[in-house]
């Protein structure tokens, strides 16, 4: 924290502050004389819960961050606190001490008045008192009614360290991507260097890069009066503005202002993308420090990773103790087609994880041309794989994402598949799937890029009783019917090596350890060996003994997973639960006594073939059920409805499909449990639609 600002500055500064901004010239430097201007760092604290009340304060530029520390180290009750706002009247006027914590989210100027001054001023301009009232009293009653009062910005710095990556590409794609997945307004600013030559293209795809119509703007005439910016910010109809700004490297006083240059955007906009150039200079190293996420964007050759490693090392000792994962992330941009280095070397050169692979981008993944005044570009299809990636990662940062809980039950599982062709067909976008049982092995299908129709395909293999009977190997001494040996063999056709970073979405499969009786979420490694786990009927599969681990099933106590992705930060939750529930049980029983009854009704003297055929179906059914593995399913199912009825208030959407009249061991009867989870799709459609577009309210200050 340093105090230095000359008296003439601290006038202009007061003159700034919409609450004293009617006032004349007399009364401004009134006030500036009561009081000092004070600058505070990135992450400093202003003042503390608890602390005596001292200052009124005033926030100049910059952004802060308000909260009430809890007994863990974490924060409540956030507010965010944006410029040309105040707070500590209350301790000011009463003599409390401050309730909550108050604290630089970036490098902060403040105009702050000692409460004994700020009584004085008051005292003298009672008209100031009234507009005081007035702001508290608003402050109030969004208070009593939940509401408030001012987003917290996000602001994303791109940064690709070597020229032609695609981070143009990917920032003005995330910004419009971000604009369309949230409705709200986003601003793209291009930050270049005029010291560094235009890069010699690394790829055709570069073309299609963002092209400026007009001169870019120099930060340095900006930065002697930043209310000057508006007038240069380029307005479109897509839900993103444009700003295009440039730096001389050579002119260190420009770092002084990069903190407040892209502080200004926060009041008007909810995400902020600061394009920057591949230099790593000062102005960019401020810029990523003031910047909320970090988002690197390399490419997959070795040389351009070792340069991402070393950036990365300065990045860490730069931030220090701000450094994180979620807060730094690495893209793999996708103008380039290398493929040579896998995403298991990439990630050991790096030594870092990497939040996306993006895919290869190619020229007819380009459907429009974005023309506006000052800036062209080229639009992406929306059936781009490209695009569906970097939509992701927009609901990820916005914290819209949508997942998809696919629970257990057996043959019942089959309904998922027509869930997912009703997803399907009506566009109906998934972030995230998270399985049990017969749901994982469903949900690991899709996840790594088979379409519902493949497997529907797949299903059908069952309606031979043949097919399904190559997959019972029984096994000696009973500690399940079926060894599972057969079954993973089939897995292995399906699926191969692939493991969980194969997938095309991101995938999290439960099991269940009976030793520690515990979940486990499974998100790394074999995709057979995890969904073999997870389908671990108990009674019907041997379970799986791994370790100090006995692994069943994972529908057994976690049928209906909405919990696994709650806790992955999901916000709109689509669960599938296809247990039957009581109701559903009687109805199939009713169901089937009426079938019973009817063909009892056939005489052998009139269809002789016919009564042998089902009295010997009759006597089958006596002899062979109920049996053991029947009854422990059927107990299972009948505590799991329990479960997954409870597991189903965490989503906001529950699709049960009606399954009555069928049973848990039918696989042979694919075609019927998907055409009754299509339906019940159908029917909740409104419903999904009303789930996906209903936008988080981020929080605002109150």
């Amino acid at each position: 924290m340093r105090e230095e600002a000359s008296f003439f500055q601290c006038c202009s500064m007061v003159k700034k502050i919409p609450v004293f901004s009617g006032l004349n010239w007399y009364r401004v430097q009134a006030i500036a004389r009561s009081g000092e201007i004070v600058f505070y760092k990135k992450g400093e604290s202003v003042s503390r819960q608890g602390q005596a009340p001292d200052f009124v304060y005033f926030l100049v530029s910059g952004r802060l961050e308000s909260f009430a520390p809890d007994a863990s180290g974490g924060k409540d009750d956030i507010e965010f606190i944006h410029r040309g706002m105040f707070f500590g009247i209350i301790s000011a006027l009463t003599g409390e001490v401050h309730s909550q914590t108050f604290e630089a989210i970036n490098d902060s100027v403040i105009f702050r008045i000692s409460y004994s001054e700020f009584r004085r001023i008051l005292k003298q301009s009672p008209q100031l008192g009234i507009k005081f009232s007035k702001i508290l009293s608003q402050r109030i009653r969004s208070k009593v009614t939940r509401t408030q009062l001012v987003n917290r910005s996000t602001i994303i710095a791109v940064y690709a360290p070597i020229a032609g990556s695609g981070g143009s590409t990917y920032a003005v794609n995330l910004a419009t991507s971000l604009a369309r997945e949230t409705g709200e307004r986003v601003i793209w600013v291009s930050l270049r260097s005029r010291n560094v030559p235009a890069h010699t293209p690394m790829s055709d795809i570069e073309e299609v890069r963002p092209q400026w119509n007009q001169p870019a703007q120099d930060i340095v005439a900006l930065a002697k009066d930043f209310e000057l910016i508006p007038e240069h910010i380029i307005k479109s109809d897509i839900g993103v503005d444009f700003l295009n700004v440039t730096f001389d490297k050579n002119n260190q006083s420009i770092v002084e202002h990069i903190s407040e240059f892209i502080s200004r955007f926060i009041d008007e906009y909810r995400y902020v993308i600061v394009d920057l150039p591949s230099d790593m200079d000062a102005v960019v190293m401020k810029t990523l420090s003031q910047s909320d996420l970090v988002h690197l964007v390399m490419v997959r050759k070795r040389e351009a990773l070792a340069t991402g490693r070393s950036v990365l090392d300065r990045i860490e000792e730069t931030f220090k103790e701000d450094f994180t994962e979620e807060r730094v992330k690495v893209i793999i941009g996708g103008v380039h087609a290398h493929r040579n280095i896998s995403e298991d070397t990439v990630r050991s050169l790096l030594d870092y994880d990497v939040t996306a692979f993006l895919p290869h981008i190619q020229r007819k993944d380009f459907d429009t041309m974005v023309n506006l005044p000052a800036v062209s570009f080229m639009g992406l299809d929306p059936a781009s794989n490209y695009r569906k990636m970097i939509t992701r990662i927009s609901r990820q940062i916005s914290g819209v994402s949508i997942g998809l809980v696919l629970g257990g039950g057996a043959a019942f599982g089959l309904a998922h598949i027509g869930v997912l062709k009703v997803l399907e067909e009506e566009g109906i976008p998934v972030d995230i799937v998270a399985g049990s049982s017969m749901g994982a092995l469903i949900g690991s299908l899709w996840a790594t890029g088979y379409m519902a129709a493949d497997i529907e395909k797949m299903a059908y293999e069952f309606k031979k009783r043949s097919n399904l009977i190559k997959l019972i190997d029984i096994v000696f001494p009973l500690s399940g019917l079926i060894s599972g040996k057969a079954v993973m063999s089939w897995l292995r056709g399906k699926f191969g090596q692939r493991t969980f970073r194969d997938t095309k979405i991101p995938l999290k499969i439960i099991a269940y350890d009976l030793i520690h009786r515990r979940d486990l979420i499974i998100e790394q490694g074999s995709l057979v060996e995890a969904i073999r786990k997870s389908i671990s009927i108990p009674g019907v599969f041997q379970p799986i003994v791994s370790h100090d681990q006995l692994i069943i099933d994972g529908g057994v106590m976690n049928p209906l997973p909405t919990n696994v992705l709650v806790q992955a930060g999901v916000k709109r939750i689509i669960a599938v639960n296809v247990l039957q529930t009581p109701e559903d049980v009687i109805k199939g029983y009713e169901k089937t006594r009426l079938e019973i009854e009817r063909s009892l009704q056939v005489r052998f003297v009139q269809a002789p073939l016919t009564y042998m055929g089902i009295h010997l179906k009759f006597w089958v059914n006596r002899s062979f059920f109920p049996n053991i593995s029947d009854i422990i399913v059927r107990t299972l199912e009948a505590s799991e409805n329990v479960l997954a009825q409870q597991s189903g208030q965490h989503a906001d959407i529950v699709i049960h499909p009606d399954l009555s009249g069928l049973n848990w061991y039918e696989l042979n009867q694919a075609e019927e449990l998907i055409k009754r989870g299509e339906a019940a799709t159908r029917a909740n459609l409104e419903h999904i639609r009303r789930v996906i577009t209903n936008h988080n309210q981020h929080n605002r200050i109150s």
